[in-house]
């Protein structure tokens, strides 16, 4: 258990240093007005959905990574090519990814349309996403960057990446959204600024070292090809698709919060970046978790996948625990975080009204998050995003959908409650099942 712990604590705090760059973007949203933080809101989801989706694919390339890194010791040539290929193939299916979203972002203002959002939103939403688009790339690649580094053990440096970004993107998007008056905008431009930024200075530290140096993109460029894609799409689309329907259900919420009012909408961003929270938490256990995995995957040692496995189901169970206690006690101190006064009392009663089913869902949320991520460390994909159809889709939406009729907002986190916990249920099967046959093959393969 300790050792996930010195792995997953400095990814843990740089996940909460990413929530706490959105927090700033929120709460910079809600100092222009309310009505530009149900738009910001709704273009940081719109957003944020592309990223998660796609970054899923690029994601990947940690998990290869890990895996290799596990096959070192026994076979140390084959091992390090095989990072060298995939940081490759992560960075030319970065350039492709751009490319591909930045086309489509034209078609994003219709979609809006057709989800029946309000139009004074749908402008303010587009100038914010429009803006951020710019951070793509640099974000990309930041994840591939990421991915080798946490393989091999060196996350304190992805923590000080994390820290680094905050330092220099609040001041410059507070100079492009006030006092250069770009307002949404703005703000979208100035994440994307320090997403470069960052991005260049990590490059380079990273590539100093000597023990990364070897794996270069810029080394033994005869290597490029497009068949290095391969590898990560055949892992990263299942994965990708999973994501789309998790936050298809998370931001189809968005949308229904949508069809009740400007205000339910600005509430249910807040309760977005709530969920979120918790959810980098969890994040970071389950990235530490599935790197481990990875390893013993790689190395053959299924009694390290099972005591990973329910070591860190213990840790995640117990955090989420309390993190649900602290928002549902505390909801008054949660909602000022966020800038809002306690005179607008319509805002805070439905606000108290509806943090607490959002904080039941933070222990189904983590372990859904954990498993499909130990799966992953195994290279197990496509049967866990054949669960998330199930929970999200045919029992969240729905639900949410249904109650939201009979309970308002909380009736649609309601169901995002339900399609996470159908979800995580039967993800635990799967993982359970998975390790009862990676033990039963090694022991056959040591008969």
């Amino acid at each position: 258990m300790k050792k996930i712990i010195s792995l997953a604590l400095p990814l843990i705090v740089s996940q909460l240093i990413a929530v706490a760059l959105v927090l700033t973007d929120v709460w910079m949203m809600s100092r222009i007005s309310v009505e530009a933080l149900a738009a910001g809101g709704l273009g940081a989801s719109v957003y944020t959905f592309i990223f998660v989706v796609s970054s899923s694919i690029v994601g990947c390339v940690a998990n290869l990574v890990a895996i290799a890194y596990g096959q070192r010791a026994a076979r140390p040539e084959f091992a390090n090519k095989q990072i060298r290929l995939a940081v490759k193939g992560a960075v030319l299916l970065s350039v492709v990814l751009t490319l591909v979203i930045s086309f489509l972002f034209a078609f994003i203002p219709h979609l809006l349309i057709l989800a029946d959002q309000p139009a004074e939103v749908i402008k303010g939403a587009m100038s914010y996403a429009d803006a951020m688009k710019w951070a793509l790339l640099p974000s990309f690649l930041l994840l591939v960057l990421r991915g080798l580094t946490s393989a091999f053990g060196r996350v304190r440096s992805i923590m000080v990446m994390s820290l680094l970004t905050v330092i220099i993107n609040v001041p410059i998007s507070y100079c492009f959204a006030f006092v250069l008056n770009m307002g949404l905008a703005g703000l979208g431009y100035g994440s994307s600024l320090a997403a470069l930024i960052v991005m260049l200075g990590y490059g380079i530290w990273v590539f100093d070292r000597q023990e990364f140096k070897k794996f270069a993109p810029w080394l033994n460029v005869q290597e490029y090809s497009i068949k290095l894609m391969k590898p990560l799409l055949s892992l990263g689309i299942p994965i990708a698709l999973a994501a789309s329907l998790e936050n298809g259900l998370i931001y189809g919420g968005t949308l229904l919060a949508g069809t009740i009012g400007v205000m339910a909408l600005a509430i249910h961003q807040i309760l977005l970046q709530c969920l979120s929270f918790a959810w980098n938490i969890n994040f970071g256990f389950s990235q530490a978790s599935a790197i481990l995995v990875g390893q013993d995957f790689g190395a053959d040692n299924p009694e390290g996948i099972k005591q990973t496995s329910i070591k860190s189901f213990v840790l995640v169970t117990a955090l989420s625990g309390v993190l649900s206690a602290i928002f549902i006690i505390w909801p008054d101190f949660i909602l000022g975080m966020f800038g809002v006064e306690a005179s607008n009392t319509e805002l805070t009663r439905m606000f108290a009204s509806v943090i607490w089913v959002v904080a039941l869902c933070f222990v189904v949320d983590g372990w859904q998050l954990l498993a499909i991520n130990l799966l992953r460390g195994m290279k197990i994909v496509n049967r866990p995003t054949i669960s998330t159809a199930v929970g999200y889709w045919l029992f969240g939406l729905p639900s949410a959908w249904y109650l939201m009729s009979h309970i308002g907002l909380a009736g649609i986190w309601a169901g995002i409650g339900v399609g996470l916990a159908v979800t995580g249920v039967l993800l635990l099967i799967q993982l359970n099942s998975a390790i009862h046959k990676q033990s039963h093959s090694h022991r056959l393969a040591q008969a």
